[in-house]
């Protein structure tokens, strides 16, 4: 006995045209591309830290600033790096900037109101103006002139320049020295306030 051939059935255009659609759509997702290894391996890409997955996949790309770069070199204390990345933290939820973007909770009305200020912006703006006052006007001025660029602006600023500009100082040691010293200051002033905000 021959078993009979199952027909197929044309494949309806309606259905192709909607994984059509659904495929359009997943590679427009920024979510879904991935990292371009052949960009990471630019010499403009130097300084971006890749980090790969349990597979050896490429997974995250960072690029390293100047405060990463400090800490590389031996020239930047862990508390102070970490006192830099907590004011960063601060300054982004302050400017509402954590992840790009801004809040999506939902609304009872379904509208934004961008001029709206939640508890935790205002909190993070009391931990700002509490530790740069802590940390002195100096340093604070320069760490705030790096910082918000990066963090609120989206564009790294040239530390070199920020530090000539903002304190005078021209000379690349004492630049460096200088920016050390501020971040320095800013673990001092987290290490005051300490217990006093809640993160």
């Amino acid at each position: 006995m021959s078993r009979k051939r199952a027909r197929s059935r044309p494949a309806d255009p309606m259905e192709i045209a909607r994984r059509r659609a659904a495929e359009r759509e997943r590679d427009r997702d920024p979510a879904n591309w991935g990292l371009d290894r052949g960009a990471l391996d630019l010499p403009a890409n130097a300084h971006v830290e890749a980090r790969k997955d349990a597979a050896g996949r490429l997974a995250r790309a960072r690029r390293q600033d100047v405060f990463d770069l400090m800490r590389a070199r031996g020239a930047l204390g862990q508390a102070a790096h970490d006192a830099v990345r907590r004011l960063q933290d601060d300054i982004a939820l302050l400017h509402r900037t954590v992840a790009g973007g801004g809040d999506y909770a939902p609304r009872v009305d379904q509208t934004r109101d961008p001029q709206s200020f939640t508890d935790s912006r205002h909190r993070a703006g009391l931990r700002v103006e509490a530790v740069l006052a802590r940390a002195g006007p100096a340093s604070a001025r320069l760490l705030i002139a790096l910082i918000e660029a990066e963090v609120v602006l989206g564009r790294p600023a040239d530390w070199r320049e920020v530090v000539s500009r903002e304190t005078g100082e021209r000379l690349p040691d004492a630049q460096a020295a200088t920016l050390r010293a501020a971040c320095e200051n800013l673990a001092g002033a987290y290490g005051m306030v300490a217990g006093r905000w809640a993160s």
